[in-house]
C-alpha cells in the first residue's frame, strides 16, 4: 500500500514539474520576444549600426597589436588596423562611400575576395576546415564604410599585402571623397 502511495505522490510532483517547465518556458519565450523587439529598435534608432558598438570584433581572439596607417607622402593618418591572433579590424579615420572605386573593385574584389577563393579552394579539396579559411564583413553605416573586419588572414604575408593594400586604397579614396 505504501508503495502505490508513493508512486501516486511522484506522478503528483512530476506533472507539477511539467506544468512549472511550461510555465518558465512560456516566460523565456516571453523575454526573447521582448529582447528582440528592443534589440530592433536600438539599430533602428542607432546612428552607429549595433555591430560597431561591440568594440572588439567577436571571435578574433586576444588583441596583439595596434598600428596605425599611414600615408606614404606626408606621413598622413589613413586608419588603424588592431591585429588579433585570429584576424584584424580595420578602421579608416574617415567613413567612406562603399561604392568608390578603389575600396570596391580593388581591395574588397581584388585583395578580400581572392583571398576568400583561394581558400574556399582549399576547403574544397579538404585542404583547409571552413571555420579556417579566410572571410571578411564590410561595416557600414548607411553607405558608408566605418570598419572592415577580417577572420583567419592566416599569414604575415598575407596579412602585410593587405595592410599595403588598405593603405593604397585609403590614400585614394580619402584623397577623392576629401575632395583634393
Amino acid at each position: 500500500m505504501d508503495n502505490a502511495v508513493d508512486v501516486k505522490r511522484l506522478l503528483e510532483l512530476r506533472d507539477r514539474l511539467d506544468s512549472r517547465i511550461k510555465e518558465l518556458q512560456e516566460e523565456l519565450d516571453l523575454l526573447n520576444e521582448v529582447k528582440s523587439v528592443i534589440d530592433s529598435i536600438i539599430k533602428s534608432q542607432s546612428i552607429v549600426p549595433a555591430t560597431e558598438l561591440i568594440s572588439k570584433p567577436q571571435d578574433l581572439g586576444r588583441l596583439v597589436e595596434t598600428r596605425e596607417i599611414r600615408s606614404r607622402v606626408g606621413n598622413e593618418l589613413l586608419g588603424t588596423v588592431e591585429i588579433y591572433e585570429n584576424g584584424m579590424s580595420i578602421k579608416p579615420i574617415k567613413p567612406f562611400n562603399k561604392d568608390n572605386t578603389a575600396f570596391r573593385r580593388f581591395f574588397r574584389d581584388k585583395i578580400l575576395e581572392g583571398f576568400k577563393q583561394e581558400d574556399d579552394k582549399l576547403v574544397k579539396d579538404g585542404q583547409l576546415r571552413r571555420e579556417e579559411a579566410f572571410s571578411y564583413e564590410v561595416r557600414l553605416d548607411g553607405d558608408n564604410v566605418v570598419g572592415i573586419v577580417i577572420k583567419n588572414y592566416r599569414s604575415d604575408e598575407r596579412l602585410r599585402e593587405i595592410i599595403r593594400a588598405a593603405r593604397w586604397m585609403l590614400e585614394r579614396v580619402l584623397k577623392e571623397e576629401g575632395g583634393e
